[in-house]
């Protein structure tokens, strides 16, 4: 139960920086994402310039605290999946000795915000900013109680603590989708433990319903602010910890497209999938429109492209961004109304296709047939596609090809046709690819 009262106080800790108001384009904000980033010498210069700027804000030194927290766990590699999803690790004492120049440092900046805030409290009783960050500190506090020190009974005073302000916050905003994060990631976590300690938990008040957890961790992920990210880290590691690495795959790669900086995401996404990188340089998109009298080609470059997808079920998940804005078919006038008019490109400069399956999956070496679905957004839309796709590898390369047509019109993209010049309402495409491939290991 020690490492399952971490999670929690995890999400405890990161509750309260997410949810003070205007926090979506300052210091703060950015410290959170540089600490996302693994980049925690950049975070504390971030909270350490909010600080300076905000002296009586609480928040600074909690969010401060947070990030010397983090290092913490990353150094003593506590933030791997491995940990939450191999029970040896999860339920072991201990991880490691204590950096006694950063629990100092956590010690102090813990203390300043718990000052600060009861001050804030004297002279405005039930300041929302104030509880925010007395409950950040308890879940900091928490966090560091167990996850480092392995002082699981100190830590549980703190989590009845902060889960009452939690408590609190979602009954005054029960729209508060980062609220929902702290009863999410308790409502799954607790319901991991063994029938009996499952009622002893609700006794003490505790929830415990895996399935009301996800729920709740989903609706975070998709809806909520500064917790977003956090949710989907803590939703990939629930799905890992089921052994269903296809679930687990679409939100590792949203975090490693977000935060490039962390390489955590993309080397648990190579553990657990196939992942194909597609390079732009060996990439030709190629399209034709037919006309009257005479046929349009032009060409769209690839932006960028990875695709993952489970070896075993098909599930796939990825990004392949096609760049609309330079797409050309060498007459200058034709293409700014294709650009300007059809495609959009000043409000919609790329075009992206997200994978959710490939069906069969391809063969380790040699030739393959296969259809990769997923949804386009074009032009503000999105649309579901089936892709037929002859693939071949040979060692880590594979090449792709793939043609399809595209009934634009269809879609709600614009006819440019003119009383002159009549062009068809179905576009063919034509794709070449080459790039790299990594089998999971």
């Amino acid at each position: 139960m020690r490492r399952v009262c971490g999670l929690v106080f995890g999400v405890l800790a990161l509750l309260v920086g997410a949810h003070s108001q205007g926090l979506a384009n300052t210091g703060l904000d950015l410290g959170y994402r540089q600490l996302y980033n693994l980049d925690f010498p950049a975070a504390h210069r971030t909270f350490a310039a909010w600080m300076y700027a905000h002296p009586a804000d609480p928040l600074g030194p909690a969010s401060n605290a947070a990030a010397y927290l983090f290092a913490e766990m990353d150094r003593l590699h506590i933030l791997q999946s491995q940990f939450f999803t191999e029970d040896h690790r999860f339920l072991s004492h201990g991880q490691g000795v204590p950096d006694p120049a950063a629990a100092a440092a956590f010690a102090a900046n813990l203390s300043l915000s718990r000052g600060l805030a009861a001050g804030r409290l004297r002279a405005v009783p039930g300041d929302q900013n104030a509880h925010f960050s007395e409950a950040l500190c308890d879940g900091l506090d928490a966090d560091y109680q167990v996850l480092i020190q392995d002082h699981a009974l100190a830590a549980l005073r703190l989590m009845k603590d902060g889960q009452s302000i939690a408590d609190r916050l979602l009954a005054a905003a029960p729209d508060d989708y980062d609220a929902e994060l702290a009863l999410g990631m308790e409502n799954y976590v607790l319901g991991l433990e063994p029938a009996p300690i499952r009622w002893l938990l609700r006794l003490d008040g505790a929830a415990a319903n895996q399935g009301r957890g996800i729920a709740q961790l989903e609706a975070v992920a998709r809806h909520g602010h500064l917790l977003r990210p956090y949710a989907k880290i803590l939703l990939a590691l629930a799905a890992l910890r089921a052994h269903h690495p296809a679930e687990a795959a679409p939100w590792l790669e949203d975090l490693a497209n977000e935060f490039p900086g962390n390489p955590l995401y993309a080397q648990e996404l190579r553990r657990i999938a196939a992942t194909v990188q597609f390079q732009p340089a060996d990439t030709i998109i190629h399209f034709t429109l037919g006309a009257f009298l005479h046929t349009v080609h032009g060409t769209m470059p690839l932006a960028s492209g990875r695709l993952q997808f489970d070896p075993a079920s098909g599930a796939a998940s990825g990004r392949i961004v096609i760049d609309a804005a330079q797409a050309e078919t060498g007459n200058a006038g034709r293409d700014r109304t294709m650009r300007h008019d059809v495609l959009e490109s000043d409000q919609f400069p790329q075009i992206v296709f997200t994978p959710s399956r490939i069906s069969p999956t391809p063969a380790p070496s040699g030739d393959s047939t296969v259809t990769l679905q997923g949804t386009i957004s074009i032009a503000g839309g999105e649309h579901p596609i089936s892709l037929p796709a002859r693939v071949h590898i040979a060692g880590g390369v594979v090449t792709a090809s793939a043609s399809f047509p595209i009934d634009y019109v269809a879609w709600g993209l614009h006819n440019p046709s003119t009383l002159l010049l009549r062009v068809g309402n179905t576009v063919q495409v034509a794709i070449e690819t080459r790039g790299t491939i990594n089998w999971p290991r």
